[in-house]
């Protein structure tokens, strides 16, 4: 099977476009949804099926336009990866499908599949995972040694659990003065009412391209899981993970289901607890790496993009 794989986030890239890779489909990525670029892949690729994911940069108004244009024109077969759900699944996910006009519809939020099947839609839950080859331990880099590290983009509005997630795993540790450096964009901008506190400057290190995520896991000793929903994980769960991270995650119903606290990373569901537990996991280094090991095989082992494109592969009718 050859796949149009039209993106340009390196976390799609380096993710399910490999993870179909592995299950045998040949697979070209597009970083550019422009007409003349669609079309001469078209001649020189004949896909069978366009793959696009998310809501990133190249998804502007004429693009998504030029993709419903180009999936009728050549009669193909559109699958629609909906990362955005389920909190931007009226803004964002309703409206691009309306435009592209998908054939088919996966979704990260398993609540979502039932609307877009009765869309018409073939769907099914895929929910986010690791690619062993890219999300690796690399060797550490000094520019990113720290106690704690957060690798995150903070919330415009700070909606539902994101917010109560940054308040048990964060807060404490920065308004008692841990070695916390924060990467991710809006940082600078965190409005302390929403949140109930303020980041220290020294603690803010900008915008981190995608490519060095493995080496800041790789280099903290702790990195906090930042969870946004109680019954799904986010994409970096499983990166840190896979990446040999040693992770503290909010304790949620979902990051119980799939990791044991205490073998494959550690969990806090209050301020008082995240303390007690950074405390301890700072003062017995061998503990932390054995469990790190753990989460990381467990990850590469059962929750890879090549488990995902099979899952992909095996729903899509």
């Amino acid at each position: 099977m050859r796949v149009l794989f039209v993106d340009s986030d390196p976390q799609y890239i380096n993710g399910m476009a490999e993870g179909l890779r592995q299950v045998g489909c040949d697979v070209l990525v597009l970083k550019t949804a422009a007409e003349e670029d669609l079309e001469l892949a078209y001649e020189l690729f004949r896909p069978h099926v366009l793959f696009t994911a998310g809501w990133n940069k190249i998804h502007t108004r004429d693009n998504l336009n030029n993709l419903g244009t180009f999936t009728k024109r050549h009669n193909l077969v559109h699958v629609y990866w909906a990362t955005e759900d389920p909190r931007w699944t009226k803004k964002w996910s309703l409206p691009y499908i309306e435009t592209t006009k998908p054939t088919h519809v996966f979704t990260i939020d398993p609540g979502s599949v039932s609307l877009y099947r009765k869309m018409g839609l073939v769907s099914a839950y895929i929910t986010w995972a690791c690619n062993p080859e890219y999300h690796r331990p690399v060797p550490p880099k000094e520019e990113y040694r720290c106690d704690i590290a957060v690798v995150a983009t903070a919330g415009v509005s700070w909606r539902g659990f994101r917010r109560q997630s940054v308040r048990t795993l964060v807060k404490p540790l920065v308004e008692n003065g841990y070695d916390v450096k924060i990467w991710g964009k809006r940082w600078d901008k965190l409005d302390p009412h929403l949140v109930g506190f303020s980041v220290p400057e020294k603690c803010l290190c900008g915008k981190l391209p995608y490519e060095e995520t493995n080496a800041v896991y790789s280099s903290a000793k702790i990195v906090l899981g930042i969870q946004s929903y109680t019954g799904e994980l986010t994409a970096r769960t499983f990166e840190i993970t896979a990446a040999g991270g040693f992770m503290l995650a909010s304790d949620t119903p979902a990051i119980r289901k799939i990791f044991q606290p205490g073998k494959h990373l550690a969990v806090s569901g209050s301020e008082k607890e995240t303390l007690k537990i950074v405390d301890y996991y700072l003062k017995h280094e061998a503990e932390r790496k054995k469990i790190a090991c753990r989460g990381r095989r467990l990850v590469t082992e059962k929750f890879t993009y090549r488990h995902r494109a099979k899952e992909l592969l095996l729903s899509g009718g």
